[in-house]
This record gives structure tokens, sequence and C-alpha cells, in this order.
């Protein structure tokens, strides 16, 4: 009995020892892979997906193709101060234009430097910068004045770099060139609502001069003063130029309109002017001293003979950073000031100051004191 009752027992210790051996072996694959069904759906890797591809039609009508967005912009050539004031219209401006060259008209009135922090870091390139300055900057756009191509535009396109030219020379260019500035900078929408400002003041003095017949249009000299090297000159601009279509917009008739048609700005002698004998003269003066410029030709007894000065109908063409004549977004400005000057009985109550304020707040999106401290104290002009 005891011989059975150990053999027994031997067994019962045998079949316990292979239990716990079973139960201290390594967990299978398969309890991990039952936490995690097979049929969920994990994130996959973030992938930047771009855009169609975005074509560009330029003011020379080239189309330019980008498979992204430009993110480092160049601007060089005569003509940069307008194309950069047009481009930071567009807030993307001030973190993707990289450089622009430095062609101030007056010294020490750089805007964009003036009132957009953001650009303190933004390489200002020396006049007349070519290829050589260009290419180091490894730039994906540059843009050009349309008018520049070949002195200047076909040597940076032969560096492999897209180029883009604007023109801005008359209002119907300037929309297109504003749109063309809206898909660089991938904000179609900030295009729109720019051109319809502009168009908005158009409406405005439309609607100010609504009835006017051209026997009422008075006759206008709008002159560009110069006195470089010395020598006093005074130059009218072309039929097709934005200065000459201001003064007709305005509701005035350009006096040099039968004499002048094309070409850039045109010298006039005295002898000419006083043949035209304007009813009103403006006087432009891309240094910023048209103020002092009607002062001394009211004192000047050859002018005292034209009808313009003895009636004080001689004006100085506003200006802040640049004069309101230009292609430059300031043109707005300009019309609506010279409509009020032309017409004062059309456009009676409106007050300079506040629609300076008014334009940089809507077309920069420049807050007060900015204004206050960085555009006011520049104005000058016949407000």
């Amino acid at each position: 009995m005891k011989r059975n009752n150990v053999y027994s027992i031997s067994i019962m210790l045998i079949v316990i020892i292979a239990m716990l051996a079973g139960c201290a072996s390594p967990a299978t694959p398969t309890a991990i892979v039952a936490e995690v069904p097979t049929n969920v759906k994990t994130e996959a890797p973030t992938v930047i997906v771009t855009e169609s591809p975005v074509v560009v039609t330029d003011a020379l009508g080239r189309t330019v193709e980008f498979s992204e967005l430009p993110q480092r912009i160049v601007m060089i050539g005569k003509g940069t101060t307008l194309l950069a004031n047009s481009a930071f219209m567009f807030s993307e401006a001030q973190d993707r234009v990289i450089a622009y060259e430095l062609r101030l008209q007056m010294p020490e009135r750089n805007f964009v430097k003036s009132v957009f922090p953001k650009t303190e870091n933004v390489t200002l390139l020396d006049k007349d910068a070519g290829p050589e300055q260009v290419a180091p900057l490894n730039p994906d756009l540059v843009i050009i004045k349309s008018y520049n191509k070949e002195k200047l535009g076909n040597a940076i396109e032969a560096l492999g770099v897209n180029v883009i030219y604007l023109d801005l020379e008359s209002t119907e260019q300037f929309y297109q060139d504003i749109r063309t500035l809206g898909q660089i900078f991938g904000n179609d929408a900030r295009a729109e609502e720019i051109v319809a400002l502009y168009k908005a003041n158009e409406t405005r003095i439309a609607d100010g001069l609504n009835g006017l017949s051209d026997a009422d249009k008075p006759s206008i000299m709008l002159l560009s003063y110069s006195d470089k090297g010395g020598t006093v000159a005074f130059a009218v601009p072309p039929m097709e130029w934005l200065q000459t279509v201001l003064v007709q917009n305005a509701g005035g008739d350009p006096a040099w309109k039968d004499a002048i048609s094309e070409g850039g700005w045109t010298v006039v002698s005295l002898e000419q002017i006083a043949a035209w004998n304007a009813d009103m003269v403006f006087i432009v003066d891309y240094s910023g001293k048209a103020m002092d410029v009607v002062a001394q030709l009211k004192a000047d007894a050859n002018w005292q003979a034209l009808d313009a000065v003895i009636n004080n109908q001689i004006y100085a063409f506003p200006v802040d950073f640049l004069s309101w004549d230009q292609a430059d977004p300031r043109w707005g400005l300009g019309e609506l000031w010279l409509a009020a000057k032309i017409h004062p009985d059309r456009f009676e109550g409106i007050d300079f100051i506040e629609e300076i304020k008014s334009f940089y707040k809507s077309y920069y999106g420049l807050d007060d004191a900015t204004i206050s401290e960085k555009i006011m104290p520049l104005v000058s002009g016949d407000l």
C-alpha cells in the first residue's frame, strides 16, 4: 500500500511541475496583436499637398508657371520703388520679399522700411543691380518694370530665374498688375479688395463730375519740374501715361494733348507754356519741393503774365514718401485731389488729412500711430 501511495504521489508531483512550467513560459505575440484590431486605421504621415500650378500672365503677355508660391522675391531696376510700394499692399510681401533695389526719389524716404518693421532684414541692393548681385540671393522670382526688359530683364532671365514684368502705367494695367501680385502671393481675395478700393474712388469722382460738359472742363498744365545740373526744365507727360489720365479723369482738359502723343516726359519751353496759357497749372517735383517751386514761379515776372498765376490757380502736387501723380498706389489720392482742385464746387467738404489716414489704413493696413508718426510729418503740397 505504501509503495502504491508513493507512486501516486510521484505521478501527481510530475503533473503539477509540468503545469507550473507551462504557466511560466513567455507570452506569445498573439496576446499583443489581439489588443489592436486589424481594422483600425492609423494616421498617415503629414503630407503638404500643393495646389495646381499657378500660371501668371505678366504685363508683357509672357506666361510664367509656378509649381509653388514664390518665397524668395527680389525686385530690381528703374521703377523698383513703385513695384515695392505696390507689392506691400499685400501683407505676404513682408515675409517673401527678400531684397529690392534702393532707388529713392527723396533721400531717407524709404516707405517700406519706415512703416513695416518686419522688413528690417530685407536686403537693399545698390542702384543698377544686375545678375551678379541677384544670383547670390537665390531668388525664386524677380519682379521688374516692363520697360526694363531689354536692358536688364533678359540678363536675369538668362540666369534661369523666373521673371515677372509689371507695368502699372495706366489705371487698367495697374488693376491687372495688382491681380498678378495677388496670384504671386496666393491672395486673389486681397487683390480684388484693392482693385475694389480704387474703383470705388473712381466711381466717387465720376459721380461728382456727373453731367460735366466739355465746355466746363478747364485747360490744365501738369508740369514736372527739374533743376538737375543747375538747369531748370519743365516737362509734360505723354497722353497714354497715368499723369495725363488722372487729369482727364478729374475733369480737366490737358493743354498739351495736341502736341505730345507718345514717348516719355517731353521738355517744353517757357514760350510753349505761355502759348498754352492754361487755366490751371499743377507742379510736380519728384524731389519733394513742389511748394518751393510754386512760390518761386509766383514771384517770377515771366510766370506772372500767365492766367493761372494771375488767378492764383497754380498748385503744388501733394507728396509724402512720393508724389501722388505716379504709377504708384498713391495715384488714387492724387486723382481725388486733382478733381477737388479742378472742380471744388463738386467736391466740397473733403478733408484730405482724413483721406490720407483712410488711404493708409485701407490700402496698407497701417495703424493710427504709424500714420501719425511716419506719414503725416512728410505730407506737403496744396492740400
